[in-house]
């Protein structure tokens, strides 16, 4: 049960469970890296209404980054709907990625959804019974955010789109085909889930998220590489120097130190190595 698609020279790590953690680990630091360095130095005005692809294609891909580390995120006992979740995401933040470089119209369409997600869940929220005061509050909110999309020349559209919209026309269709039921349904608390344990617990799933989280990681990456010119080798690098800081293995459930990408804060030394403050350097600039 391998994934379709292309792979980096690099070997997949499988079999040695501590070493498959370890390579999720830099794989999601080496991404979160990756991030950093395509972030611009200045964050885009309001008032832009062109924004260049990567101040869009950053904060993506530092997501890409975050569910990357879920998989690692008890060490060995990261629960399997945990690993399930990491690979879906990563898996979807790639054909998303894959989309809105494609042409502008897919990045405008991405920024867009920002603020259909948000009325979305306003005006889902209003359908609730409850005391009128709360409903004008968010009636309110509501008109504020429609203001705020045209103030940044955005259009929220009627829904955002789906996965079966974003693999369409892609070369991942069979591929999501193959392996989209298998996370969604450990991602949910499906029948199979709950009432089959030992078949969920099958190393054949297991398996096949180990070595597709892989994939979908190197994947992020060679795109960037290939599109931006952030090299992969020097984002992989830097993650390695990372984990040697703080332990040169992951680390098994329970223990204090860290598994997943951190969070950095705006004062302190930038990840790049640079010596600079974060904020300085490669903070990542959030479009919207």
């Amino acid at each position: 049960m391998l994934a379709i698609g292309n792979m980096s020279d690099d070997p997949i790590i499988y079999g040695d469970p501590g070493a498959e953690l370890e390579e999720l680990r830099i794989l999601a630091l080496s991404v979160a890296q990756a991030a950093y360095r395509l972030s611009p130095m200045e964050a885009p005005k309001a008032s832009d209404t062109v924004i260049a692809p990567e101040v869009v294609a950053a904060p993506l891909v530092l997501a890409a980054g975050r569910a990357l580390s879920l998989g690692c995120f008890a060490g060995l006992d990261t629960p399997i709907e945990l690993l399930g979740l990491s690979v879906r995401n990563t898996f979807e933040i790639s054909l998303r990625l894959l989309h809105i470089l494609e042409n502008n119209g897919n990045l405008q369409a991405w920024r867009n959804e920002a603020f259909t997600d948000l009325l979305q869940i306003h005006e889902t929220m209003l359908g609730l019974s409850g005391p009128e005061i709360l409903k004008h509050v968010l009636k309110g909110e509501v008109e504020r955010i429609k203001r705020e999309a045209v103030a940044r020349g955005l259009t929220p559209g009627p829904r955002p789109l789906m996965m079966t919209d974003l693999v369409n026309g892609t070369g991942y269709k069979e591929e999501y085909k193959a392996f989209y039921k298998l996370y969604s349904k450990l991602v949910h608390p499906s029948s199979w889930f709950v009432n089959m344990p030992t078949s969920v617990a099958s190393e054949m799933y297991r398996f096949a998220l180990i070595v597709n989280a892989q994939v979908y990681g190197r994947r992020i990456l060679i795109l960037v590489e290939e599109r931006f010119g952030i090299s992969s080798v020097e984002c992989r690098r830097a993650a390695i120097e990372q984990v040697r800081k703080t332990g040169s293995t992951v680390p098994l459930a329970h223990s204090t130190a860290p598994t997943s990408v951190p969070r950095v804060g705006r004062n302190a030394p930038c990840p790049c190595g640079s010596g600079k403050k974060y904020k300085h350097c490669h903070a990542v600039r959030f479009v919207n």
